[in-house]
């Protein structure tokens, strides 16, 4: 399918009138052009629908959604199998599509094809994601679509704490959703299956996207800091660093000081691998902590 259709596709499918003229604009084609175009996704089934006069235009036949967009064989297969993989994530934020998606799409298919992935379907295998119940992912999701900071209920090694936060975004990691956000302490990630309660407050989001959040955590001065973690110690450190599988962050150089005092304070779970600075940062502590108990 040319790349033109499917923009045309996606312009149509915002269920707006759109008059020949603007989708020619908004393709950088003729009017012709996208008269001939129209023409050759009527002809192929898409369910678009013209209305004649000064205010006519084209648009999607309403409670319509197009047909599933032109794929070669191994490129549906592919799409169908990831797409019956997403359906088995639990708690996914987007609305009741555990079970469903995957069914829809092979619905939608040619018979042949449907009747081969029919057969595939017993044959291929991804490991269901072993994910703890996170009901709240679409609290969270909603305080990102109401653009607004929020206040969440979370269990910590020490208790439930409330902690304000200002959502960047949900990210599902390792088989676990986590949150991202902006705190008073910076970015931190909470795990949203030990979140208890999410509540929107009045005060508006920055809205930070994941890609600011990386460039923000990159700004000035950076020292790359590694850890080795026992499996308390994983769990100790979430809201303290993003976890990740290589155990390695990089860290504003300002920041290493107050750092050093949280790693202490996780005791024999953590233990600083790099960089010497931080290292002599929490021998320093407890020759400090030491000293108050000396005679």
């Amino acid at each position: 399918m040319k790349t033109r259709h499917l923009k045309l596709m996606r312009l149509l499918n915002r269920q707006q009138l759109l008059t020949a003229r603007e989708l020619a604009e908004a393709c950088g084609v003729s009017l012709r052009t996208i008269q001939r175009d129209l023409l050759e996704l009527e002809a192929k089934g898409y369910p678009i629908y013209s209305e004649r006069g000064p205010a006519g235009g084209y648009r999607v036949l309403p409670n319509r959604l197009l047909p599933p967009l032109a794929l070669r064989e191994q490129e549906a297969i592919t799409l169908f199998l990831m797409l019956d993989w997403v359906g088995q994530i639990p708690d996914l934020p987007f609305g009741a599509l555990r079970g469903n998606l995957a069914e829809w799409y092979l619905h939608e298919l040619p018979g042949d094809l449907a009747a081969k992935l029919d057969r595939l379907k017993g044959r291929v295998r991804f490991a269901r994601p072993d994910t703890p119940a996170s009901p709240l992912t679409r609290d969270v999701l909603h305080l990102m679509e109401a653009e607004v900071q929020g206040e969440i209920t979370y269990q910590t090694t020490n208790g439930l704490r409330t902690i304000v936060i200002d959502p960047v975004g949900l990210t599902f990691d390792r088989n676990r959703w986590y949150l991202l956000a902006q705190t008073d302490r910076g970015l931190r990630q909470y795990r949203v299956d030990r979140m208890e309660q999410v509540t929107e407050t009045t005060t508006p989001s920055k809205r930070m996207t994941f890609e600011e959040a990386e460039h923000l955590n990159e700004a000035g001065e950076q020292v790359t800091v590694r850890l080795e973690l026992t499996p308390l110690g994983e769990r100790l450190l979430e809201g303290i660093l993003t976890l990740n599988a290589f155990r390695t962050w990089s860290v504003p150089v300002a920041e290493l000081p107050f750092l050093g005092r949280q790693l202490f304070g996780l005791g024999r779970e953590v233990k600083v691998l790099a960089p010497l600075r931080l290292r002599e940062e929490i021998r320093h502590l407890a020759t400090e902590l030491l000293a108050q108990y000396e005679d």
